[in-house]
């Protein structure tokens, strides 16, 4: 969103293409002291900026819930649909009511909001599924302006707002924020903690994150009428299977695609050379991207994430808080300039649900320069917004833990962190060095994790705290706000000298280790359409998740069997098999502290049928009577 389309809005003082480049979360990799090597690259992000301007909500912030339904409608006139979020009137009934009884009121209100706009099937205009969340009481679909102003009307309804779309917002910097020559940070480095990282897909093979990435998901976006295009496997809209969050093809969609792996990195990569914030921590890999088309995109193909798919992803970390350990989940995205607060944005929900149960969502603030407006959704009042300082004196920052030109920033904004000419994994195996506020987020999602490794039952609020107590103040000389830049070792000290309000001053607690990988045995009872799965029970655990392939890689698994959970037990029965096919099954043990590697594979080849069998077969068919003849009589 440029500065211009806001005159009550500030940016730094520095040139538009500047202004421009950054402004795409896509980070183009510019070596400090050379930018003019970049010219092309720049000319282009510009040229793409002002198309993917149109895909973006408008700020909103400070107008009216009328004015903002005003404004939809006005946009809506100049197509023949848009994509919007519906959200319903919260409602007494839901009091004391399980997550179950909850979806399936939304579900009825959902049904008649449809009905009344003659829509059935689930389907909106344009023949698509309409999506429904699991804790925000409401859907998503594409409206034309009739549509909208009939919702507006409808009695249920408290608000239609825009499906906005977001483009993707040895660590030298890892020092600055505590870690010691092993990458540790006070002698913590996030064992037993995960970080979700929501993005454009991990590319969980690269030397950095090798046997990091405990779970995938993909929620992705296809309306190839628009030029939008889902990414996750096979093309279909959500997927929970193992490989869901595979990066998608840079060739096809351009380098945001690799955005997702250099965050992951960031956050919690290890590679023995280049060391991630939380270096010990596992990853959740959530891609929640979707593809555009070169019409669509400003003349190049590019990436963004609707809204709806970002709900839908934090909803998925809200459903995985049981099994792992989730420290934080981490958003390098973002769009749009608020002045305040943004709290009637629909991911507000997700990010309030995670807060409450200990996770932080932390969220990049935005590379357009503004110094006072965040983008969307690090504006929202109970996410962790981070800013971008530089690690040394470069082209984007005077001096060292000056604050960076590209990051917005604003008297409400969270805390701030490294995010300048920053080195971590790129897909296929290789590094890039970036700058950006989604460089700088990461680092916080990181840290986050060891401050939980230290402090497992603190909730975000003492954790913020002490990030922001312990941290080096850091001053904006454009603005004036003065923000702590993050010292994770000096916050795990303020926490364990009871500095913090609240704080009892206790030494930290080490949580419990992950578990063993479990030993699988024989397969037993094979038949013709399955077999059982037999482990040993091991120490610590709390449950057990299984997998069964038709490829010995795992790439191709079986339907119901991806990734199952089934609690306690330590055998499962496999069914609805083809017989004479051979299968693979692997299993992994899991506790509060994380999730086990593989067990080694075993293999097991169903029955065929016997030939007594298929004879029998045949018998019993010859043996069936045939019917009496017709008897035909003259008339």
């Amino acid at each position: 969103m440029h500065p211009s389309k806001h005159p009550n809005l500030s940016a730094r003082r520095l040139p538009m293409w500047l202004i421009v480049l950054a402004a795409l979360a896509i980070t183009v990799p510019v070596q400090a002291g050379v930018p003019d090597q970049h010219a092309d690259a720049i000319k282009a992000a510009a040229d793409r900026e002002a198309q993917t301007n149109d895909l973006m909500s408008p700020a909103h912030s400070g107008l009216s819930r009328e004015e903002r339904h005003a404004a939809l409608l006005d946009r809506a006139s100049t197509s023949d649909t848009v994509p919007v979020i519906v959200r319903f009137r919260e409602s007494t009934m839901t009091e004391g009511l399980t997550l179950p009884e909850r979806q399936s009121l939304s579900r009825a209100k959902r049904t008649r909001a449809l009905a009344a706009l003659g829509l059935h099937d689930e389907r909106d205009r344009t023949g698509a599924r309409v999506k429904s969340f699991e804790r925000l009481d409401g859907f998503a679909m594409r409206a034309s302006a009739r549509d909208i102003a009939r919702l507006i009307n409808d009695p249920e309804v408290l608000e239609v707002v825009e499906d906005a779309a977001y483009s993707p917002a040895v660590l030298d910097s890892m020092p600055l924020i505590g870690a010691a020559a092993d990458g540790s940070m006070a002698g913590y480095t996030g064992a037993g903690q995960t970080i979700a990282i929501l993005d454009t897909g991990v590319d969980k093979d690269h030397p950095m994150l090798v046997g990091k990435v405990v779970s995938e998901a993909c929620y992705s976006t296809s309306s190839p009428r628009y030029g939008v295009y889902s990414l996750c496997p096979d093309a279909v809209t959500s997927s929970t299977a193992v490989d869901s969050a595979r990066p998608c093809d840079s060739d096809l969609w351009g380098s945001g695609c690799d955005h997702g792996t250099h965050v992951a990195g960031i956050a919690a990569g290890d590679d023995g050379l280049h060391v991630g914030a939380a270096k010990d921590a596992q990853v959740i890999a959530i891609q929640v991207y979707s593809g555009f088309s070169a019409s669509a995109c400003g003349g190049a193909p590019c990436v963004m994430a609707y809204t709806s798919d970002i709900i839908k992803g934090l909803e998925r970390v809200q459903a995985l808080r049981e099994s792992y350990t989730i420290a934080a989940a981490n958003l390098s995205l973002g769009g749009g300039s608020y002045t305040e607060p943004c709290d009637g944005d629909p991911s507000k929900p997700a990010i309030d649900s995670l807060r409450a149960a200990g996770i932080a969502t932390v969220v990049a603030s935005g590379n357009s320069g503004y110094v006072n407006a965040l983008a969307a959704p690090a504006c929202v009042s109970s996410a962790i917004s981070v800013g971008a300082t530089c690690d040394d004196a470069g082209v984007y920052c005077a001096a060292q833990d000056a604050v960076a030109d590209y990051s917005n920033s604003a008297d409400f904004l969270s805390l701030l962190a490294p995010g300048s000419l920053i080195t971590s994994s790129v897909p296929g195996g290789d590094y890039a060095s970036w700058h950006g506020t989604s460089m700088a987020a990461p680092h916080v999602a990181g840290a986050w994790a060891v401050l939980k490794e230290a402090y497992p039952t603190a909730g975000v609020d003492p954790l913020l705290a002490a990030f922001r107590d312990s941290g080096k103040a850091v001053t904006d000389s454009d603005n004036g706000f003065t923000i702590s830049r993050i010292q994770a070792a000096e916050a795990i000290a303020a926490l364990s000298a009871g500095e913090l309000p609240g704080d009892d001053g206790d030494e930290p607690t080490t949580p419990p280790a992950p578990p063993e990988a479990p030993v699988l045995s024989a397969p037993t009872n094979v038949s013709t359409s399955g077999f059982t799965a037999n482990w040993n029970a091991v120490p610590d655990a709390a449950g057990y998740r299984l997998d069964v392939s038709l490829r010995s890689d795992f790439r191709r698994l079986v339907r119901g069997y991806d990734d199952l959970d089934v609690g306690a037990a330590t055998s499962q029965a496999v069914s609805g098999l083809r017989p004479y096919r051979t299968y693979y099954v692997r299993v992994r043990a899991y506790n509060a502290a994380g999730i086990s590697v593989s067990s080694t594979p075993q293999s097991v080849t169903t029955s065929s049928f016997t030939s007594f069998g298929v004879a029998a077969l045949v018998g019993a068919a010859r043996s069936v009577p045939r019917p009496a003849a017709r008897q035909h009589t003259t008339p």
